[in-house]
This record gives C-alpha cells, structure tokens and sequence, in this order.
C-alpha cells in the first residue's frame, strides 16, 4: 500500500490554500466591527433593562469598535499608498 500523505522525497504535501474569505482583511474587520458593535447594542439592553444604564461592558464594546474603526483607516491609508506605489507602503495589503 503507498502512502498518500508523503510526497517522494519524505516531505509532507503542502496544506491546501485557504480561501479568500478567510484571509482577506476587509472582511475580517467589517466582521470584528460588527461582532463588537452587536455586543454593546446587547451590552445596552441588559443595561437598560436592569435599570443600571449603560456599564462597563458597554463602553469596553465601544472602545473595542473605535479601535476597530481606527484599524479599518490605517488599512485604508496603507492600501491606497500601495496602490499609490509609494515606498513606504506595507507590502501584502493588496489582493492578488
């Protein structure tokens, strides 16, 4: 019987390519945003509906959806300055 998971000089086949969705950056930031901005709208009702207002959970959803915001522009900025052909540019930012 042959062995199907090693290739002919002992070195194992490479993993499969993943797909895009999950390495793509766009969506994985509007997904991170959308998670942090669905718990404090949660986060809120609880507080409100235990009469406290809105607590720490809340404002800790917010501060995690303003750093997302923050990153969403950083990327914006870095992957015009890629497109731009700028030397100071990240390499990697663009699809393809």
């Amino acid at each position: 019987m042959q062995d199907v998971t090693a290739s002919h000089d002992g070195d194992p086949p490479p993993p499969p390519a993943l797909p895009s969705r999950f390495y793509e950056s766009p969506p994985v930031i509007v997904g991170g945003m959308a998670v942090w901005a669905i718990a404090a709208g949660i986060a809120l009702c609880t507080g409100f509906v235990a009469g406290t207002g809105p607590g720490e959970v809340f404002w800790t959803c917010i501060a995690g959806l303003g750093v997302g915001l923050f990153g969403a522009l950083v990327f914006s900025v870095q992957r015009a300055a890629a497109r731009r052909g700028d030397r100071s540019a990240q390499r990697g930012v663009e699809p393809g």
